[in-house]
C-alpha cells in the first residue's frame, strides 16, 4: 500500500540488474542447448515479426496496442514498463493514486479507462462485493503457478477468482538508531512518550494510523467499537501536537535525510530509506503491527482485460518479479524470484530489521476489511482543522 515519493533519483538497481542480465545470459545458453530459439532479451519462445516472444507476450493477434494501469505511486520500476513495451509492443500508461479509497472511488465512478489496478487486501474484498472486479481468465496467466500457496486463497478472495498477489509487507515503526539510546520497541515513541517533537510522523492513512493507536491501547488493529475509537481519538489528538505531520508522501526522504527520526512506516519503505541512510532501522512494536498484501485486479469495465492479464503474467516472470522486488524492497509472493534477488537486497531486509521471522510474525495481525466509515470518522475527528 505504498503512497510515497523517493528522496533522490534512483540508480540503485545497477548491480541487481547486472546480476539479472548475467542470469538471463545463462538462460539463453540453456535454451540454445535445448534447441529452442532465444529472443534478444533472453526469453525462450517463438518471435513474432516485431521480435516479441509469444509465450511471454501472449497472443499478438489479441494483444492491444496500449494498456492503462492505475498503481500506487512509485511502486514499480519503470524499467519493467519499458521492457514490456519493447518486448510486447504495448504502450503502458500508468497513473498513480495515494490511497485505496481514491482508487475505489475512481473505479466506482465507471468508465475509468483502466484495465489493471493494484488494491490492498481489504480493498480487493470491497471491489468484489460491489461487483467492480472482473474474474480473471487464468489460462492467460500461467505464471500464477510460480506463486507461493501461502499467499493465495486469503480471506478477501478465497479462490483467487479476481486477484493474484503482487507484493506484501508490514506496517510498523521506522527510526534513526542514532537518535535513541536504546532501540524503540513500542508505539509509545509516537504517542504519549514522544521525545522527538517535530521530528516524528504518522502515516496519512485512516486505517494505518487509527489502527496503530488502537494497537498501542491494547485493542486489535481491526477493533471497531465506539469506546475503543473514542480512546484512539484522545490519544491521537494528544500526539498531534508533537508529530511533524501525518505524512505518507515524503516520510521516506525525511527519514533518509534525518529530518524525521521516528515514523510510522511500511516495512518496504524503511528499506528504501535505509538504502540512503544506513542509520534507519525498522521494528514491529511489542503491541503489534499489520501484515498486508497488494494484488493485481482487473476492473469489471476494463477496456482490454486480455492485455491486462498478459501484463500480469509478464510481471510474474521470475526476472521481472526480481526487478520489481529489488525496486520496492517488499516481499515477493513469487517463489521463483527469490534465487534472483541480490545480496544488497537481502542485506537491507535483514540488517534493517525488516525481515519477517517467526517471532515477528507473532506480533502481526492481518489487514482485514473493518468498518471503513468508523476509521474514516475517527481519522477525520483527529485531522480536521
Amino acid at each position: 500500500m505504498p503512497r510515497m515519493q523517493r528522496a533522490t533519483p534512483d540508480d540503485r538497481h545497477t548491480r541487481p540488474l547486472a546480476r539479472l542480465i548475467a542470469g538471463l545470459a545463462g538462460l539463453m545458453l540453456l535454451a540454445a542447448a535445448c534447441g529452442e530459439e532465444a529472443t534478444t532479451d533472453g526469453t525462450a519462445g517463438t518471435p513474432t515479426d516485431g521480435g516479441a516472444a509469444v509465450g511471454r507476450c501472449g497472443d499478438p493477434e489479441r494483444l492491444g496496442e496500449a494498456l492503462n494501469f492505475y498503481n500506487w505511486a512509485d511502486y514499480i520500476d519503470e524499467a519493467v514498463l519499458e521492457k514490456f513495451e519493447k518486448e510486447c509492443g504495448v504502450r503502458v500508461t500508468m497513473d498513480t493514486y495515494t490511497s485505496n479509497e481514491e482508487m475505489i472511488a475512481k473505479v466506482q465512478a465507471g468508465n475509468s479507462g483502466y484495465s489493471l489496478v493494484i488494491p490492498t487486501d481489504y480493498a480487493v474484498e470491497i471491489l468484489i462485493e460491489q461487483e467492480l472486479a472482473r474474474p480473471l481468465d487464468k489460462e492467460n496467466i500461467p505464471n500464477a503457478a510460480n506463486l507461493d500457496p501461502k499467499q493465495l486463497g486469503l480471506y478477501y478472495d478465497p479462490d483467487n477468482t479476481y486477484s493474484f498477489p503482487y507484493q506484501y509487507s508490514t506496517t510498523g515503526l521506522a527510526y534513526n538508531e542514532t537518535a535513541f539510546a536504546e532501540p524503540p520497541t513500542s508505539w509509545a515513541v509516537l504517542f504519549d512518550q514522544n521525545e522527538h517533537c517535530g521530528e516524528s510522523s504518522l502515516l496519512d492513512d485512516q486505517y494505518e494510523t487509527v489502527g496503530a493507536s488502537l494497537a498501542y491501547l491494547g485493542h486489535s488493529w481491526n477493533e471497531t467499537s465506539d469506546a475503543a475509537h473514542e480512546e484512539a481519538i484522545d490519544l491521537l489528538l494528544e500526539a498531534k501536537d508533537c508529530i511533524s505531520a501525518f505524512d505518507s508522501a515524503n516520510f521516506i526522504g525525511n527519514l533518509a535525510s534525518g529530518e524525521v527520526v521516528v515514523a510510522e512506516a511500511w516495512g518496504f519503505a524503511a528499506g528504501i530509506a535505509r538504502l540512503d541512510n544506513p542509520d534507519v532501522r525498522y521494528v514491529i512494536p511489542d503491541e503489534g503491527g499489520i501484515l498486508w498484501q497488494d494484488n493485481f485486479v482487473v476492473p469489471v469495465d476494463a477496456p482490454d482485460p486480455y492485455t491486462a492479464e498478459v501484463f500480469i503474467n509478464y510481471m510474474l516472470e521470475p526476472d521481472i518479479g526480481a526487478l520489481i522486488t529489488e525496486y520496492t524492497f517488499g516481499f515477493t509472493p513469487n517463489l521463483k524470484v527469490e534465487p534472483l534477488l541480490s545480496d544488497d537486497y537481502h542485506g537491507i531486509i535483514t540488517d534493517g530489521g525488516i525481515f519477517i521471522d517467526d517471532e515477528v510474525r507473532e506480533r502481526l495481525e492481518p489487514s482485514i476489511r473493518a468498518d471503513t466509515k468508523r476509521y474514516a470518522d475517527t481519522y477525520k475527528a483527529v485531522t480536521a482543522g
